[in-house]
């Protein structure tokens, strides 16, 4: 039983499933404490080791348990290392760099709870100060350590998460500058940028900030501007100083332009969005990437001029996709031009941009006009971008019934044109019967176009293809259909 209980435990620690279970890391435990108290009455073949205990921290760290599996493995550490300090033990049991990341990796993984950002951060700065004093010469902290601190707080809603992951970033880069290694052992790379990016879009729009950014000049009052500076940080890095390590990827400009689309109410958020945007084309034609802008990119940055309310958004938002479309039809067909394909998401938000614009008479009439055209582009196209969809039809109505006056000759046209189209293709939903509402020019032509049918009751071919419990959106790819 003794001679085997390390083969035992490694294989209980090391199951082919993602998680363990809470009677797995009993079970190993009572073996650890059996080999123990094997080993204090004397029996020589009972020899508890570092990799026994290290079996033990990943059971609780892989059992499900949240919370307290993470407590009971820092516990754990922390005896481990009272032991080692005390002289009680032999050295076989000292905690070594992956028992420390194993322990990090757990209060990483318990869950949504404010805490564990703290608590992991804890374990982070222990184990610089247990090296640096010299009480444990294995538990100098390197790249890993750091980074799964970093995506901790990239997860946790707590409202100095960002600036504690920021200031840890900027740690990680002193470290980098400071080191004399040829190869340093902590250096920030692309995915320790994207945490803290990640962080920042969390964050409240205007959070409290009591500290400079690390990474900027000038303060910051948002959160989009603390993005925004980081992100130009690692531009420097990369493109002015060639680190290679800090390429700015897709994720990075994603997360920007998701925080900047968060600030509708902030007239530079668009403008903003859109020349990051246009930075990435200019490089993707240069050549200078080493990917490709995707669809997201610029529904995104639609999306933050669709909700801007600046006057003539609307045009800047029907740019975009002309400039999306460009870029996907220059790629003709080559491997990975669908990244960029344009889809029935950007389209519609373009219509919402239109009907959202403020101004009155003629410049209403030009964003008709702009709705109109690329509403036809897109049911001509719908091979190459997708069918419209309820959220489609529904935002066409809208621009009929915000940017045609009432006594329009066009209006009754467009209404009865668009409505007849979502029924033809099974999308009439609630959006759309409530946009027909406010567009139909009078109860007579709303009664006329339901063609004796009420809303509680609609034929089965008419609501076919509509689903809106996910509210107009698309959350797994996180492309936005506007409305």
């Amino acid at each position: 039983m003794i001679a085997d209980s390390h083969r035992v435990m490694e294989g209980w620690s090391t199951t082919g499933f993602k998680t363990s279970s809470k009677e797995n890391a009993v079970a190993i435990e009572n073996l650890v404490k059996r080999l123990v108290d094997e080993a204090e009455a004397g029996n020589s073949n009972a020899n508890p080791t570092t990799k026994d205990y290290n079996c033990m921290l990943e059971s609780w760290a892989r059992s499900g348990e949240g919370v307290h599996a993470a407590e009971r493995c820092e516990e754990i550490l922390v005896q481990m290392q009272a032991e080692y300090e005390s002289g009680a033990s032999s050295a076989q049991i000292r905690p070594n760099l992956s028992s420390f990341k194993i322990v990090l990796q757990a209060w990483k993984h318990a869950g949504g709870k404010k805490l564990s950002s703290f608590r992991a951060q804890r374990i982070l700065d222990w184990m610089s100060s247990l090296h640096e004093s010299g009480k444990n010469s294995l538990a100098q902290p390197d790249q890993m350590c750091f980074d799964t601190v970093l995506q901790s707080w990239s997860r946790n809603n707590h409202e100095e998460a960002p600036v504690y992951a920021e200031r840890l970033l900027a740690k990680m880069e002193t470290m980098k500058l400071e080191s004399t290694a040829i190869v340093p052992l902590v250096q920030p790379r692309t995915l320790s940028f994207n945490a803290v990016l990640g962080a920042w879009n969390r964050a409240s729009l205007t959070p409290s900030l009591e500290s400079p950014s690390a990474f900027a000049s000038q303060p910051s009052s948002t959160s989009w501007q603390r993005s925004c500076d980081i992100l130009e940080f690692m531009e420097k890095l990369y493109y002015v100083e060639g680190n290679s390590m800090v390429e700015p990827d897709r994720v990075s400009y994603s997360l920007v332009l998701r925080t900047l689309a968060r600030h509708k109410n902030d007239d530079r958020a668009a403008p903003k969005a859109d020349k990051i945007l246009r930075f990435i084309e200019k490089k993707s034609r240069n050549g200078e990437l080493s990917w490709r802008p995707d669809t997201l990119l610029f529904n995104t940055v639609m999306g933050c001029w669709s909700h801007s309310h600046l006057k003539g958004s609307y045009r800047k938002t029907r740019g975009i996709l002309d400039r999306q479309i460009h870029l996907f039809t220059s790629f003709d067909g080559k491997v990975g031009s669908d990244d960029c394909r344009p889809d029935v998401y950007g389209f519609t938000t373009v219509l919402s941009s239109c009907a959202l614009e403020r101004a009155n008479g003629e410049e209403k009439a030009k964003a008709f006009n702009v709705a109109r055209s690329t509403y036809q582009q897109l049911i001509t196209n719908k091979d190459e971008y997708g069918a419209p969809n309820h959220v489609t039809y529904g935002t066409m109505l809208k621009c009929v019934s915000n940017l045609l006056p009432a006594d329009h000759p066009q209006r009754k046209k467009w209404t009865k044109k668009v409505f007849n189209q979502a029924v033809a293709n099974g999308c009439v939903g609630g959006m759309v019967l409530s946009r027909l509402s406010e567009a139909a020019s009078s109860a007579k032509e709303y009664k006329a176009l339901m063609r004796g049918h009420s809303k509680k009751k609609l034929p089965a071919g008419w609501t076919r293809n509509v689903s809106e419990k996910t509210e107009y959106r698309r959350k797994r790819s996180g492309k936005r259909a506007e409305v």
